[in-house]
């Protein structure tokens, strides 16, 4: 589909998510075009029951760029990601409390949120294969490339043995996990611990080495980035 192609002006376009509020400012070319040709309807409907915490990690909408097949759309309007729905949700304003249009799931749609790349993949878990959602690219290497998974998990309110009040209100808890691919494969599970680390990778003493000498502490990122990035050019392949 050519990108010049518009059909819909930007009133027709942002009705769903602005509620007739004025808007403020306004979007330039790429952003029409991005929102005609990425963003989709919403059938997400709002939990209506009291929820303690966010299903955010962060609940503003961030000016934000867009990527398909590499070329990259600036300043194409406001995201936010969602990690309990595990979408992106678009916006012409940062000051909205909801959209109901959120980025079409593509694996060349690359969305850049607060210098973030969220990235639409296909990967394992433990026990479920070929999952499909959104991962923050943190390393991207020929040989290794590195991401983050963040969830936010619904948890039902719990009650005391009585069973008569809450002991735990319903609640969102926060988990995130991290994923190793390698070239083409898919991202690959890994358990944060510097055994497991180590044992994902073929040159194993090269890798043991080099946590040891840099006094690398495995449960930060900047280390974790700093493994890949050394197994990527150290790979043998």
């Amino acid at each position: 589909m050519s990108f010049k192609k518009i059909l819909f002006s930007v009133s027709i376009l942002l009705s769903n998510t602005l509620y007739q509020q004025e808007i403020q400012p306004r979007l330039d070319l790429n952003a029409q075009q991005a929102w005609e040709y990425f963003g989709n309807k919403s059938t997400i409907r709002p939990q209506i029951i009291k929820v303690q915490g966010s299903q955010y990690y962060n609940d503003e909408f961030e000016l934000s760029d867009l990527k398909y097949f590499g070329n990259k759309m600036e300043s194409i309007g406001y995201m936010r990601y969602d990690p309990y729905n595990d979408v992106i949700e678009m916006a012409s304003t940062p000051d909205l409390e909801r959209s109901e249009i959120i980025l079409l799931k593509n694996s060349d749609v690359i969305a850049t949120i607060n210098k973030k790349e969220y990235v639409f993949l296909e990967y394992d878990e433990e026990d479920i294969k070929n999952k499909k959602g959104y991962m923050i690219r943190l390393y991207n290497g020929n040989n290794y490339s590195l991401y983050q998974k963040k969830l936010k998990i619904f948890k039902e309110a719990e009650k005391t043995k009585a069973g008569i009040t809450e002991s735990q209100p319903p609640r969102y808890v926060s988990k995130t996990d991290f994923y190793i691919q390698t070239r083409d494969q898919k991202p690959q599970l890994i358990k944060v611990s510097k055994k497991r680390l180590i044992d994902f990778f073929k040159n194993q003493g090269e890798i043991k080495e080099f946590i040891n000498k840099n006094k690398l502490k495995v449960r930060e990122i900047e280390s974790i980035i700093s493994i890949i990035e050394f197994a990527n050019k150290t790979a043998d392949y």
